[in-house]
């Protein structure tokens, strides 16, 4: 699909419907909803300084464009995932249902 045409799409800004709640206290749902935000963020900033950390081991300096056009072999892959279900792991050990 190489001749394919790139089309924009526009998400809404805003949700509709109500907001989902698992917990009886909507502050609960809150807290949860940042935590897991949060926890979004720190695996993303993680992957991208796996990426800063590799990209200058085997070159020694770098350019953002670099970072941007890496690609990680399955093996790196596997070792993000190994790491993030550790982090999910450590985090949400309070909600374990064992």
């Amino acid at each position: 699909m190489a001749d394919a045409k790139q089309v924009d799409v526009k998400l809404p800004r805003v949700s509709k419907g109500k907001r989902s709640r698992f917990f009886d206290d909507p502050a609960t749902d809150q807290i949860m909803t940042f935590l897991l935000e949060l926890m979004a963020e720190v695996s993303a900033l993680r992957e991208r300084q796996d990426t800063i950390e590799r990209l200058l081991e085997e070159k020694g300096s770098i350019a953002r464009a670099d970072i941007e056009a890496y690609q990680p072999s399955a093996a790196v892959e596997a070792e993000r995932a190994a790491w993030n279900n550790g982090f999910i792991r450590r985090v949400m050990r309070f909600h374990d249902p064992d």
